[in-house]
C-alpha cells in the first residue's frame, strides 16, 4: 500500500466531450482514485487500446457511455495491486494482475481502479503488455468461437463430431483476429484467414492453414483456396453483406459470429433466429468472465497463446497510440506502457 500512500495525484489522459479523436485527449494531473467496495487500486504498468475505446469517444454508444465527463478511457489494464477496497479478498498489495475495468475504464493513467470480479493474477511468464492485451481482444475471440459451437474443454474438442471443423477468421492480423486464429488451432480446427497482403506470412505463422489477401477477388469473396466451405466464421472485419457469407458456409449450415454488427447485420440475425435458419448470423457483444480471463492467462503462461504487439508508446505519447488504433491497420495490439519514457 506504500505506493498509493506516496502518490496523491497522477498523470492521466482524458477527454471532456464526444469527438475529437487523438487531439481530444488532454494530459492532466488528477487525484489518484480510491477503490470502492469490491474494487482494487492498480499501479498501472500497461494498458491496451481497443476500437471500443475510440468508438465510445465518437459517441457510438451515447447517451449510455461515458457516464460522465471528463472521462479517462481504456479498460484493459495490467499492473500491481496497491490497495484493496472493502470486501475484497484473494488479492494483496504487490500482486501482479490483469484486469478489465468497463464501462468505467480509467486505464490511460498512472493508477486505475478495477472490479476485483474482473481481476486475475498475472503469471510471471506473461509481461505487463501481454497481460493488458488479453481481456477484450482474446476474450472476444474466445467467446466468438464458443458462440460458433467450438469447444475448449479438452484438446481437439472443437473438432469433435458435433462441432465445426473448418473456420474462417476475417481481419486475422488484428487484435481479436490474431487470437481467434490461435484459439481455433488450439481447438483442432482447419483455419482459413483473411488479412492484407503484408500480413499473409504473419497469419501463417499464427497457425492459419490458408491465408487470403482480402483485396483480391477471392479474398473479397471469402473463398477458401482449397475450395472448403466453412462451418463457422469469426468475423472481425467491417460489416459485409450476408450474401458473401451465405455463399461460403457449408450446405449443412453454420454460424457467422460478428463482432462488428451494424443495423443490417442485427436485422439479419433476428430474421435467422425466428426462421430457424441453418446458416445464421450471430452478433456478439463481449460479456467478460473471470474464469475465461484466468484460462486465457494460463494459455499465455504455457506459450499456447501468443500476443503480437504492433507498437508500444509511453503515457506521454498515448495520443499517438490512440491515432494508430483509429487508423485500423495495426498488426496485433497497441500498448501504452506507464513506466516507459520517450
Amino acid at each position: 500500500m506504500a505506493a498509493a500512500a506516496t502518490a496523491k495525484t497522477m498523470r492521466a489522459l482524458q477527454y471532456d466531450k464526444y469527438g475529437g479523436g487523438a487531439e481530444g485527449l488532454k494530459h492532466v494531473e488528477v487525484p489518484v482514485p480510491a477503490p470502492k467496495e469490491g474494487e482494487v487500486l492498480i499501479k498501472m504498468e500497461a494498458a491496451s487500446i481497443n476500437p471500443i475505446d475510440w468508438k465510445i469517444q465518437k459517441g457510438m454508444v451515447r447517451p449510455f457511455l461515458p457516464k460522465k465527463f471528463p472521462f479517462v478511457p481504456v479498460g484493459d489494464l495490467s499492473g500491481e495491486v496497491v490497495e484493496l477496497g472493502a470486501g475484497v479478498s484473494g488479492f494483496k498489495p504487490g500482486d501482479k494482475v490483469i484486469s478489465m475495468s468497463f464501462p468505467n475504464c480509467g486505464g490511460l493513467a498512472e493508477y486505475a481502479v478495477a472490479p476485483a470480479s474482473l481481476t486475475v493474477a498475472r503469471p510471471p511468464e506473461v509481461s505487463a503488455a501481454e497481460g493488458a492485451s488479453l481481456p477484450t481482444a482474446a476474450g472476444t475471440a474466445l467467446q466468438q468461437l464458443k458462440a460458433a459451437g467450438v469447444r475448449f474443454d479438452a484438446p481437439g474438442a472443437g473438432a469433435g463430431a458435433d462441432g465445426p471443423k473448418n473456420v474462417l477468421v476475417t481481419a486475422a492480423s488484428g487484435g481479436v483476429g490474431h487470437y481467434a486464429v490461435q484459439l481455433a488451432k488450439l481447438a483442432g480446427l482447419h483455419v482459413t484467414a483473411t488479412c492484407g497482403a503484408r500480413n499473409l506470412g504473419f497469419v501463417g505463422g499464427l497457425g492459419a492453414d490458408e491465408a487470403l489477401d482480402y483485396k483480391t477477388p477471392g479474398g473479397a469473396a471469402l473463398r477458401s483456396p482449397s475450395g472448403k466451405k466453412y462451418d463457422a466464421v469469426a468475423h472481425c472485419a467491417p460489416p459485409a453483406p450476408w450474401s458473401t457469407f451465405k455463399n461460403v458456409l457449408a450446405d449443412a449450415g453454420g454460424a457467422v459470429v460478428d463482432v462488428t454488427p451494424g443495423i443490417a447485420a442485427t436485422a439479419t440475425a433476428f430474421l435467422h433466429k425466428v426462421t430457424f435458419s441453418k446458416k445464421r448470423l450471430v452478433p456478439l457483444i463481449l460479456m467478460p468472465k473471470k474464469e475465461e480471463m484466468e484460462w486465457l492467462a494460463d494459455m499465455a503462461k504455457q506459450g499456447k497463446l501468443k500476443t503480437a504487439i504492433d507498437s508500444t508508446y509511453p503515457l506521454s505519447r498515448a495520443h499517438e497510440a490512440w491515432a494508430k488504433s483509429m487508423e485500423g491497420h495495426a498488426t496485433g495490439k497497441i500498448i501504452v506502457e506507464m513506466g516507459s519514457t520517450d
